[in-house]
């Protein structure tokens, strides 16, 4: 059981709902035309844009159909981070395992 979400995480969950949903607004774009085009129910869609709840496949969707999917796969770059860029040259492995 994942247990209660963390508050950053919480946090994050509406801002980017928010982000989605003045994306939709920005574009004109009904609740009712953005769940049919990404052939999702009105009310999956509404509590993705309302609250950030919903599958990380239904975002996806609604990301591609408001044209800021390249922007999330970007963001997610681990290459784009300081980290990520200090790690570049190290061989990265396939899979971690415990030791």
């Amino acid at each position: 059981m994942a247990g209660k979400t963390p508050i950053p995480v919480a946090r994050a969950m509406r801002n980017v709902a928010s982000n989605l949903d003045l994306a939709r607004r920005q574009q004109r774009i009904t609740v009712e035309l953005l769940a049919e085009r990404a052939n999702l129910s009105v009310p999956t869609v509404r509590a993705m844009l309302n609250e950030g709840k919903g599958s990380f496949e239904n975002f996806l969707r609604i990301a591609r159909l408001l044209g800021v999917l390249d922007s999330v796969v970007e963001g997610t770059d681990p290459l784009n981070t300081p980290e990520g860029r200090l790690r570049v040259d190290e061989n990265t492995p396939r899979r971690v395992r415990s030791r």
